[in-house]
């Protein structure tokens, strides 16, 4: 205690002495970088985080948009149905085009719908049933044609993909405020295209 109070008063004896120590002290910033650095790192390394997960996000779908709508052009010539393409050879035409961001695994579904208007082809197939993604309707071992009808008919391609890049923290996140369909920690990608074939025949 008594050790304590003559500590105090030495401080006071040294301000009185030397108005200038309390100044220099008040002063001495050594340390406050890496304090602010401390505070700042955390906040700006989780959203470098999430702007480079979200460019992955729109990028994946641009992706897929494109690899769909290519892959879409050979049935609406009637290329896919007069060669005798099938469902699976389709669905890798897909994911050649759409390149290495899209992964042709069972993450991919897609689906072919047909009907005489636009109007038959209408509810569009939900990617989700029951939280997980819709198996496709269509037989992998058959022909394109079976499900995209002869010349002129109306066709709707949907492809499903239940996106795995990114940070799982932004995928949640993403998943919470995203219009797409989501369940759980999913994030799931949809790209449609509809058309008429043209009369190839």
């Amino acid at each position: 205690m008594q050790s304590s109070i003559d500590h105090t008063t030495h401080i006071a004896h040294l301000a009185t002495a030397d108005p200038g120590v309390l100044s220099r002290v008040r002063k001495d910033a050594r340390g406050t970088t890496a304090v602010e650095f401390g505070l700042v790192a955390g906040p700006f390394f989780l959203l470098m985080l999430g702007i480079i997960t979200v460019g992955l996000h729109y990028f994946t779908i641009t992706s897929l948009e494109y690899g769909v709508a290519a892959a879409a052009r050979k049935i609406r010539t009637g290329e896919a149905q007069t060669q005798n393409m099938t469902v699976a050879s389709f669905r890798q035409l897909v994911c050649d085009e759409a390149g290495s961001y899209v992964a042709c695994d069972g993450n991919l579904v897609i689906h072919l719908k047909r009907g005489a208007t636009f109007a038959d082809l209408d509810p569009p197939i939900s990617c989700l049933t029951n939280g997980n993604l819709t198996p496709s309707g269509n037989t992998a071992a058959n022909a394109v044609s079976t499900y995209s009808g002869a010349a002129s008919a109306t066709v709707l391609v949907t492809a499903c993909y239940n996106w795995q890049l990114g940070f799982s923290l932004w995928r949640s996140l993403w998943s919470l405020l995203s219009v797409t369909p989501t369940s759980g920690d999913k994030t799931i990608i949809s790209a449609t295209t509809t058309f008429r074939t043209e009369p190839y025949n």
